[in-house]
């Protein structure tokens, strides 16, 4: 008897095991039976959502939440042009998730496509007319094996449509309805060596293909009531942004609202320091600013109520794209002047962003570098800063982020090593040695903190292979950031102010030299960010084949090769923009790590010089 007992409490203590592992997604050979297939193999997976916030800050977890039968849509071939393979369901048993892979040589490269929380298990495909089921035999309808190219799938698979003229509905806002959520990863083959989760052994972090708003009010002037309206919102959004582009939904346009704009689509909830939608956020699909997405907002002023439209607009005021998995959030700090007495008129003004003293704040902490254990993360808006410029000054390198709330003795630091290089660069902000600044009372969370730098203009001479005058090989540059148990460097490089007469800097696999101006990097994409010397219009990316029609300000390439054309400067004074790179280890990399970098790029070209008699 006692023998029989021991044998029940056995079994319960292993079934209690098996069913705590619930932040992990096992991925594996279905197990009807104690032996595989031949040709199918045992693979783990370690997935969750990435983060508006994370882990929330929202009593309710349904936008974290990431679905128990995930589909795996496996693709072969290194770039956009990969060819379609299979697609597999996970299916949940004991608290893991399982799913059939075939084996896969490793003489070619493969990449999995992980969609999680299709809505409704549904998907269109390349319209918003025909529905699909998420089965096999649907997919495959779409999808021929060895013909169909992951760019296709990536640009045609879509969500199930909103309603067509409006809707009264927030999609994801009922209890229990997921995001649908998605991750695209490179292996060199599927085998039982296989492990799918980040290089550094971290879980990997699926991105939800929908962006969150929240209206927040400070202004003691001013009670914000609710949002009335959200108008010119997208039906659908790509389950996955394979190229970083903004799906076009200019005719596929709906509007969320109450009938006849009876009442408030959202009512705010009332806190110690004013009003906000924070617990009933909208959720909207990618918005390209063609789009001219807005909010029509209800407040009191000056005790009658008023409506306000408000757009997503930068500091300069220039029209924002709504983008996937970015938490978007308007703080109102004070109302100049009264709004619009309907809701028709609000909607045919101009943007009372000027009526109301505002601030918008964009978490974009999905497209950090991040590292976390169980407890909190650390992440990194960029790991590598490059400076083109010949006189010293001070940068912004980079952001650091992170949602930590333990105030560690002493792992808790920034640093430099600035005497290992001479002093060619040093930290200013915060200093070397610093505190890295934490959650705690009022802080946001995250706290993300601008790192900066005074950078010289012989920091380039501390490249690798670079000796000084005893023949010793000269140190690279890095800032160092300990927090508890994670770290975290980020290596800042400099290069020579650009040329008044313009070049083109060349990045891409290379033998590099500090006196050139190209770099060595494996590039994915590119982008050029707006800025007060209007960038976007003397800095233009293309390919590295390119025939001059598409040069752009953004860019996705196959081949690792970006080209950086700078126009020449007409104007006597030097000018300066800024260039992010996200980039990975080249594909015959020996280890077989696909480590993603974002690279900011910060560059100066000079002006002409006048010549005086």
């Amino acid at each position: 008897m006692k023998e029989f007992v021991l044998y029940i409490v056995c079994l319960w203590c292993l079934a209690f095991l098996m069913s705590g592992c619930e932040d992990s997604i096992h991925l594996s050979e279905r197990p009807d039976n104690n032996k595989p297939q031949a040709n199918k193999v045992q693979i783990e997976i370690f997935a969750r959502a990435n983060s508006y916030h994370y882990p929330t800050v929202r009593t309710m977890d349904d936008e974290d939440r990431v679905g128990k039968t995930p589909w795996i849509l496996v693709f072969k071939g290194e770039n956009a042009n990969a060819t379609f393979v299979e697609a597999v369901q996970a299916f949940e048993m004991v608290g893991k998730r399982y799913v059939i892979l075939t084996k896969q040589s490793g003489n070619s490269k493969y990449q999995l496509l992980i969609l999680a929380n299709p809505l409704n298990d549904k998907f269109y495909y390349g319209n918003n007319v025909t529905e699909y089921l998420f089965t096999e035999s649907d997919l495959r309808m779409n999808m021929i094996p060895g013909i169909t190219t992951l760019s296709e799938v990536c640009a045609k698979i879509l969500t199930e449509p909103l309603e067509s003229l409006a809707t009264s509905v927030i999609p994801f806002s009922n209890d229990g309805e997921t995001i649908p959520m998605s991750y695209l990863l490179g292996v060199d083959k599927i085998d039982t060596t296989t492990r799918i989760e980040n290089s550094d052994g971290s879980t990997i972090e699926l991105i939800r293909a929908a962006a969150k708003m929240v209206v927040a009010n400070k202004a003691d002037n001013f009670y914000l009531k609710g949002i009335t309206a959200v108008v010119n919102v997208p039906r659908q959004g790509r389950l996955h942004n394979q190229d970083g582009t903004v799906m076009n939904n200019m005719a596929n346009l709906t509007e969320y609202c109450q009938t006849g704009y009876g009442s408030s689509l959202v009512v705010t909830d009332n806190s110690a320091v004013g009003q906000s939608t924070e617990m009933k956020p909208l959720y909207l699909y990618e918005s390209d600013i063609q789009n001219n997405t807005y909010l029509i907002v209800e407040g009191t002023y000056e005790n009658k109520d008023y409506f306000y439209k408000l757009v997503l607009v930068d500091g300069n005021y220039n029209l924002m794209d709504i983008l996937r998995n970015h938490s978007y959030t308007f703080t109102i700090i004070k109302a100049k002047g009264p709004g619009y007495d309907t809701v028709e008129d609000a909607k045919a003004s101009k943007a009372s962003n000027v009526d109301l003293d505002y601030k918008l704040s964009v978490d974009d902490s999905y497209s950090y570098e991040m590292i976390s254990n169980n407890d909190f993360y650390l992440g990194v808006s960029n790991s590598v800063f490059i400076a083109y410029a010949s006189e010293d000054k001070i940068y912004e390198v980079t952001s650091v982020a992170t949602n930590c709330k333990t105030n560690f003795p002493n792992s808790c630091r920034i640093g430099d090593n600035h005497i290992e290089v001479d002093d060619a660069f040093s930290l200013t902000n915060p200093a070397d040695g610093a505190r890295i600044p934490i959650v705690e009372g009022s802080t946001p969370d995250p706290n993300i903190t601008q790192v900066e730098s005074l950078i010289t203009s012989k920091l380039r001479l501390h490249e690798d292979y670079q000796t000084d005058e005893g023949g010793i090989y000269r140190k690279n540059a890095y800032i160092t950031l300990k927090l508890g148990n994670l770290e975290k460097k980020i290596r800042v490089r400099q290069r020579l102010a650009v040329p008044q007469e313009g070049l083109i800097l060349k990045y891409m696999p290379t033998t590099e030299d500090v006196d050139s101006y190209d770099m060595n990097f494996y590039c994915l994409t590119a982008y050029v960010e707006d800025g007060a010397d209007n960038p976007k219009t003397w800095i233009k990316l293309r390919p590295s084949s390119s025939d001059g029609r598409n040069i752009t300000d953004r860019i996705t390439v196959d081949d690792g090769k970006i080209y950086m054309e700078v126009t020449a400067n007409e104007g006597t004074a030097s000018r300066n923009g800024l260039v992010y790179l996200t980039t990975i280890k080249a594909p015959d990399n020996s280890s077989g790590i696909r480590t993603t970098q974002r690279v900011k790029i910060n560059i100066t070209q000079k002006g002409k010089t006048i010549v005086s008699n």
